[in-house]
């Protein structure tokens, strides 16, 4: 799994990725990172996906909420604090966006420039190193994401879709995967 999403991750972006933070963390006077902790705070990103918790301290939390499941422990199995997590998630940064949004920019715009610079690393990092097979499945999925709701819902991703054959409600992607190497396009 690490192969893989270092194979889909561009490197000089995750460089970037690892500048930009550097910079919020020492404004705050806070431990710079460095490229093995930034990648591990990916790999407890993709982690904390597998369970259901209702606050991300939660995580941390060495006491179970039932006696069948285990207590997640994310300190002691993945080696990083949840105060350092916390400084990591305050201070990720993954593109360049201007101090004050320019007055000729939509808000939308402005809070789209906070991922732009990563998205267009991504596809194009992609498109020069990965080479798909000749066998390609086409489907949908769909993630839990039901908007933020109400008068929120004009500020950004405000997707939400109830389909009677699926068994949750929230965003439904069109995709399609790679059937040789399992890697979705």
């Amino acid at each position: 799994p690490l192969d893989v999403f270092l194979l889909m991750f561009p490197p000089t972006h995750l460089l970037k990725i690892i500048t930009l933070t550097n910079d919020k963390l020492h404004k705050i006077g806070k431990k710079v990172s460095t490229k093995g902790e930034i990648v591990k705070f990916f790999g407890i990103l993709l982690l904390a996906t597998r369970y259901e918790f209702c606050s991300r301290r939660d995580l941390w939390s060495s006491w179970s909420i039932s006696r069948m499941v285990e207590a997640p422990k994310f300190g002691q199995k993945t080696g990083m604090s949840r105060h350092r997590f916390d400084e990591l998630w305050q201070t990720i940064t993954f593109s360049n966006q201007p101090a004050q949004r320019p007055g000729q920019m939509s808000s939308e715009e402005y809070r789209w420039k906070r991922v732009d610079d990563f998205v267009e690393a991504f596809n194009e990092y992609r498109q020069s190193n990965y080479h798909p097979s000749d066998w390609i499945c086409v489907d949908e999925s769909i993630s839990r994401w039901y908007g933020l709701g109400g008068h929120w819902i004009n500020i950004g991703l405000p997707l939400y879709v109830a389909m009677d054959q699926k068994p949750e409600n929230g965003a439904e992607i069109q995709d399609c995967c790679d059937g040789r190497s399992k890697i979705m396009l």
